[in-house]
C-alpha cells in the first residue's frame, strides 16, 4: 500500500506537471500562482468601452471593488473609460467582463475565495461561489494586463483557482512604532493585490496602548505615548478590509508585554514600583497579578469593549515571553499558587487564560495565542523522549479549550504537537520578516514542514531544542502527521515588529518580500521554484508600488536627505550590495530606542536586494564558464566602484552621517583592487603569492565587520572567485 509521503510527492508532482504543461510557451506573471492555469491565444483587446457587469448575489463589497478595478485599470493602461461605476442595477449582458456571483460573503475564517477566471478574444468570464472569490479573480485579472505596439490587452487564459490555507496573515506591531491610517490602508491594498486575508492588529504592549477606550480612558491618556486610534477609525480599518476580503483579528497580549496598561493602572501589577512606558525594546518583568479578582473586572470589561469593536470570530490574547519574575517576588502569589495546586509560572498562566477565555467567549469571540499557551514547561531531554515515544499529550497543557488557535512562533515541536493533539494552529516561524532574511529562506519555509525539502531552524526565533532531529525524520521520508491532523495547520502569518521601522520605512520591510509568503500560503506546495519566484517578485513589486507601497521610492528621497545633495548616484550603488544586520542584532545596541533616528544608511539598505542577487549570479556564471563576457562585466563593475568610493569619499568629508557609508565604500574599493590585480595574474597564467593572499585575507575580514548595522554581503562572491578550482 502507498504510505503517506509517497502518495504526497506523487500527488505533488502532478500538479506541478500540470502547471508546467499549462504554461508550455508563456511565462505566467502571476504571484501567488494559481492553482491551475492555462493559455490560450485569444487575447482580450483593451478599449475606453470597457465595462463591468455582475450577476447573481453580492456583497456591496463586490461593486466597489468592481468599480475600483476600473479606476486602476485605467491608471494602468492611460484608457479614458466610458464608465467607471459597476451599478447593480444594470446587468448589461454585453460587457466584457461578466462577474457571476453565486452567494454573498462573508469575511470570516473558512471564507469561500475560490474562483474560475476565463478570458479569449470575446471577453472576460469570472465565477465564483462568493463575491469574495471574485474579488480574488479581479486581483488576478489586474496581473494578466500586459501591452505590445497595438496596445493593452489581458491574456487569454483559463484559471481555476483555490487557496491552499484559510489563515494567510500580516502583523503589524502598532505599540512600538505607530504606523499612521495612511500606513495601515496602502498595507491593507498591497495585502489584496497577493491574496492575504488576515490583519493581525496588535494593539498594547510594553510601549504603549493604540486604542481608544471609554472604559478606561486613562490608556489613551496615559499609556499611549500620544499614539492611538479612535473608535472610529477602528471602524475605519475594519471596513476598509472587509471592503477587499480582509478580516482584522486584534491582540492585546496579557498577562506578560503588559507595562504600558499596568503604566495606566499600577493597581494591576504584580509588584508595587514606579511605571512608566517603555522605550526600549525586548522581554520586561512588569505582568499583571492573576490573583486578584477586582484585575478580572478590569480585563472583563477592558476585553468586552475591544471584542465589540471588531467583528471577527477570533481575539488574540497573546500570552508569549513572560518572565514570571514578578510573580516570583511576590509572597501573596507564591501562596495562592500553593493553595491552588499551580506548581509553575505556566500553570499559573493557564489559570488566567481559561479567565480570560470566559470573558471573550461571552462575547462570542475565540481565542488566539502565542504557543507558550500550550506547550509545557520543561527540559530538551524531557521533552525530547516524549516527542521520540510520540507521547505528544505530555508535551502540552492538557486543560487548554480545543476551540483556542495555537501561533506558532518557535518551531515545529509546537506546530507539530498543537496539530497532534487536536488544535488548530497557524505558523509564523521563518515569517519573522522583521528579521531581515532573504525572501528564498521564507518562501521555502512551508506551515506543513513535511512536504519541504528544504527546512532550515532559523534559530533566534525558536525553542532551539530539538528541531534538528524532526528534520531528520522529515528528511528520511517519516510522516508525523496524519491528512486530518494536517487539516488543523491552517495557515500562516508574517510577523512586522515594528521596533525599527518608521512610517517611511515600513514598506521597505515588508515588501516585496512579504509577496513570496502570500504565495507559499496560497499557491500549490509544489510551486516552489526559487529563480521564477525571484523573476515573479520584481513585476508584483512594481504592481504594489500601484497601490501606494513606498518600498522603492522612499529609498532615493532618504539617500538624498543623509547625502544633503542630489548627487546619490555613488550612494544608489554602494547600498545595493549592503544589508541590515540579521536576527535579532539590532537590539542588542542600548542606543536605539522609540526615539531614535531611523533615517540612517541600515534604514535605507533593505534585505536581499536584487543587486546583490545578480553579483551573486554574475561571479557563479563567471567560476562555471570563466567566460571573457562576464569577466568583462566584473572589471566593469570593480571599476565603478572603485570611482564611487572616492565620491563618498569627498561627500563624507563634511557630512558625519555618512561614515557608515565611506567604512563600506572603502572595503569595497580595497577588495575591487584586490580582484583587479588577481584577475590581471590570471591572464598571465599567475597565480597570486602567499603575501597577496594573506593580504587579501586580512581585507575581507576587515570587510566582513558590520558598519552602522550594516553588512557588505558580496564577501562570500568575492572569496569563492579567489578559491575556485579553474584558478
Amino acid at each position: 500500500m502507498m504510505n503517506y509521503l509517497k502518495k504526497n510527492y506523487i500527488i505533488a508532482l502532478v500538479t506541478s506537471m500540470s502547471i508546467s504543461l499549462y504554461c508550455v510557451g508563456q511565462q505566467a506573471d502571476l504571484m501567488p500562482m494559481p492553482s491551475s492555469i492555462k493559455f490560450n491565444q485569444e487575447n482580450y483587446r483593451l478599449t475606453d468601452h470597457l465595462s463591468v457587469a455582475v450577476f447573481g448575489k453580492a456583497d456591496e463589497r463586490l461593486y466597489k471593488e468592481s468599480s475600483r478595478f476600473l479606476q486602476r485599470l485605467a491608471e494602468r493602461t492611460g484608457l479614458f473609460l466610458t464608465s467607471w461605476n459597476v451599478d447593480k442595477n444594470l446587468q448589461d449582458t454585453n460587457s466584457a467582463i461578466q462577474i457571476f456571483s453565486e452567494n454573498k460573503g462573508v469575511v470570516q475564517l473558512e471564507m469561500n475565495e475560490s474562483y474560475n477566471l476565463f478570458i479569449n478574444k470575446q471577453g472576460v468570464i469570472i465565477k465564483a461561489e462568493s463575491d469574495i472569490g471574485a474579488i480574488r479573480a479581479l486581483e488576478t485579472l489586474l496581473q494578466l494586463i500586459t501591452s505590445d505596439k497595438e496596445g493593452f490587452y489581458i491574456k487569454g487564459v483559463d484559471i481555476k483557482d483555490t487557496p491552499r490555507f484559510a489563515w494567510r496573515g500580516l502583523l503589524i506591531s502598532q505599540p512600538y512604532h505607530f504606523m499612521p491610517m495612511d500606513v495601515i490602508k496602502r498595507t491593507l491594498d498591497a495585502m489584496a493585490v497577493v491574496k492575504m486575508n488576515v490583519l493581525h492588529f496588535y494593539i498594547s504592549d510594553d510601549q504603549g496602548y493604540t486604542i481608544q477606550s471609554d472604559a478606561y480612558p486613562r490608556l489613551n491618556q496615559v499609556a499611549s505615548g500620544g499614539n492611538f486610534f479612535t473608535k472610529a477609525q477602528v471602524s475605519e480599518i475594519i471596513e476598509y478590509a472587509d471592503q477587499r476580503g480582509i478580516r482584522v483579528v486584534p491582540e492585546i497580549d496579557l498577562p506578560g508585554h503588559s507595562t504600558a496598561i499596568i503604566t495606566a493602572f499600577p493597581e494591576l501589577a504584580s509588584i508595587k514600583r514606579n511605571y512608566m512606558l517603555q522605550d526600549h525594546w525586548g522581554v520586561f518583568d512588569p505582568t499583571i497579578d492573576p490573583t486578584k479578582e477586582k484585575n478580572y473586572l478590569f480585563l472583563d470589561t477592558l476585553l468586552t469593549e475591544v471584542a465589540s469593536m471588531f467583528k471577527d470570530k477570533y481575539f488574540h490574547i497573546g500570552g508569549d515571553e513572560n518572565t514570571g519574575k514578578d510573580w516570583a517576588k511576590n509572597d501573596s502569589i507564591k501562596m495562592f499558587m500553593k493553595e491552588n495546586n499551580l506548581p509553575t509560572t505556566l500553570a499559573l498562566q493557564t489559570y488566567f487564560n481559561r479567565k480570560i477565555q470566559q470573558f471573550l467567549r461571552r462575547s462570542n469571540k475565540n481565542a488566539v495565542g502565542w504557543d507558550e499557551i500550550l506547550m509545557k514547561e520543561m527540559q530538551e531531554e524531557e521533552a525530547k523522549k516524549y516527542f521520540e515515544n510520540g507521547d505528544f499529550k505530555s508535551l502540552i497543557q492538557n486543560d487548554l479549550p480545543k476551540d483556542i488557535v495555537i501561533q506558532s512562533w518557535r518551531g515545529m515541536e509546537a506546530l507539530i504537537s498543537s496539530a497532534k493533539n487536536g488544535y488548530k494552529s497557524i505558523l509564523s516561524k521563518g515569517y519573522y520578516i522583521d528579521l531581515n532574511q532573504p525572501t528564498s529562506y521564507h518562501y521555502l519555509n512551508d506551515p506543513v514542514p513535511f512536504y519541504n525539502q528544504v527546512i532550515i531552524p532559523d534559530s533566534e526565533a525558536n525553542f532551539d531544542r530539538f528541531e534538528s532531529d524532526i528534520i531528520k525524520k522529515i528528511k528520511k521520508g517519516e510522516t508525523i502527521l496524519d491528512t486530518a491532523e494536517e487539516k488543523l495547520i491552517i495557515g500562516g502569518e508574517a510577523t512586522m515588529w515594528t521596533e525599527h521601522v518608521s512610517p517611511e520605512t515600513f514598506d521597505s520591510r515588508v515588501w516585496p518580500r512579504t509577496a513570496a509568503i502570500a504565495e507559499r500560503l496560497w499557491s500549490p506546495a509544489s510551486i516552489r521554484d526559487v529563480d521564477d519566484m525571484y523573476r515573479r517578485l520584481e513585476i508584483i513589486s512594481i504592481q504594489l508600488e500601484w497601490v501606494g507601497s513606498t518600498h522603492i521610492k522612499n529609498r532615493n528621497m532618504m539617500l538624498r536627505r543623509i547625502a544633503g545633495t542630489e548627487n546619490t548616484l555613488a550612494l544608489e550603488h554602494l547600498v545595493d550590495y549592503l544589508e541590515p544586520l540579521k536576527g535579532y542584532k539590532r537590539n542588542e545596541a542600548d542606543n536605539f530606542t522609540k526615539h531614535a533616528p531611523y533615517s540612517l544608511l541600515v534604514d535605507i539598505a533593505v534585505p536581499d536586494p536584487k543587486a546583490l542577487r545578480d553579483f551573486n549570479k554574475l561571479v557563479d556564471t563567471l567560476i562555471r564558464f570563466n567566460s571573457k563576457q562576464h569577466e568583462i562585466k566584473l572589471l566593469k563593475m570593480l571599476k565603478s566602484w572603485k570611482n564611487d568610493y572616492t565620491t563618498i569619499m569627498q561627500q563624507a568629508d563634511k557630512n558625519l552621517l555618512l561614515k557608515t557609508a565611506l567604512v563600506h565604500a572603502e572595503n569595497l574599493f580595497n577588495i575591487s583592487n584586490m580582484l583587479e590585480e588577481f584577475l590581471r595574474l590570471k591572464h598571465i597564467n599567475q597565480k597570486p603569492s602567499k603575501t597577496w593572499f594573506t593580504k587579501f585575507n586580512l581585507i575581507i575580514k576587515k570587510a566582513s565587520l558590520p558598519s552602522g548595522y550594516c553588512e557588505l554581503m558580496v564577501l562570500d562572491s568575492m572569496t569563492k572567485l579567489i578559491t575556485a578550482k579553474n584558478n
